[in-house]
């Protein structure tokens, strides 16, 4: 096990070789299968007040301000937490913020700010195994004037496709009806396209 203070200027740490092999993974979690190819030919740079290793656990934590760029894709969040398995390989990634971020360019598209995909939300997993990127709390996807929003968001990227949906609010025991919260409900906004002329 490892542990590493980073220093106030968040020099980008230097983590154990075993670990990188496993967060060049990281360009995956590009949803929808858009993200720019070339993103995951470049190197991960982390940085965060603090990170450790567990390999008995199969865990990397990475705690305070943590910042992920690899290429276009940047991932920030207040802690991230790297699952392994036995033979170094990442099988899940698990970031928490207020909200967590995640931003990347599409292929395809000039590198202006419209033209990144985006996503916020309290808590984002992604599952390597089935390629699936569930976003929790207070959940934002979008890209252009596209979004979706919902209190929970999950998309299969090896089949394209999403599913949003509200989280049922229950009442306090013996609370008025009145007092009872509604659920919230998912809201999708759609940009119309420019007609040519």
């Amino acid at each position: 096990m490892f542990s590493a203070r980073i220093s106030a200027s968040s020099v980008a740490l230097s983590i154990a070789p075993a670990l990188v092999s496993l967060l060049v993974t990281l360009a995956v979690w590009a949803p929808l299968g858009w993200a720019l190819s070339t993103d995951r030919d470049q190197n991960i740079e982390i940085e965060a007040d603090s990170a450790e290793s567990d390999d008995t656990k199969g865990l990397a934590i990475y705690k305070g301000d943590v910042v992920i760029v690899q290429g276009t894709l940047k991932i920030t969040g207040d802690h991230v937490t790297i699952h392994y398995d036995k033979n170094g390989d990442f099988t899940k990634m698990v970031t928490l913020g207020s909200p967590a971020h995640f931003d990347q360019l599409p292929d395809g598209k000039p590198d202006t700010f419209i033209n990144y995909q985006r996503a916020t939300a309290s808590r984002m997993e992604y599952y390597k195994a089935t390629d699936t990127i569930v976003l929790l709390g207070k959940a934002v996807y979008g890209q252009g004037g596209d979004r979706v929003a919902a209190d929970r968001i999950d998309y299969d990227s090896r089949n394209g496709r999403m599913k949003a949906r509200t989280m049922a609010v229950t009442a306090k025991k013996g609370a008025p009806q009145a007092s009872k919260k509604k659920p919230g409900r998912v809201r999708i906004t759609i940009k119309p396209k420019k007609k040519s002329k």
